[in-house]
């Protein structure tokens, strides 16, 4: 089962350009990270000037345990300090795979 993790903020004014720059740090420092299957800096379609981060791992445990590598609560304090509050994280399990592997197990 995949667990997902996704971030999503508006950077204050004048900020966009170092907040993208630090989400794509943290991108590229989860990526290498074990149980790590992919991680995204994203920018919304729209006009709202969203950006985040989008991240795929192998369990919830990888993924808190990239969150608390000493790197990444560096990046995520300096992050906070260019975005309005509000931010949001989420995390979420990938279903498909989920009913996939339940239906698998059922024949």
């Amino acid at each position: 089962m995949t667990y997902i993790r996704v971030s999503t903020m508006t950077p204050m004014t004048d900020r966009e350009e170092e907040a993208g720059q630090v989400n794509q740090e943290l991108a590229d420092f989860y990526s290498t990270r074990e149980g790590c299957l992919s991680s995204h800096f994203v920018k919304a379609a729209d006009t709202s000037g969203e950006q985040g981060r989008i991240s795929f791992w192998t369990s919830e445990r990888a993924a808190d345990e990239a969150a608390t590598q000493e790197h990444s609560l560096y990046l995520r304090s300096r992050l906070h300090l260019l975005v309005q509050r509000g931010h949001q994280e989420r995390s979420f399990l990938d279903i498909v795979a989920t009913s996939d592997a339940q239906a698998g197990s059922a024949l």
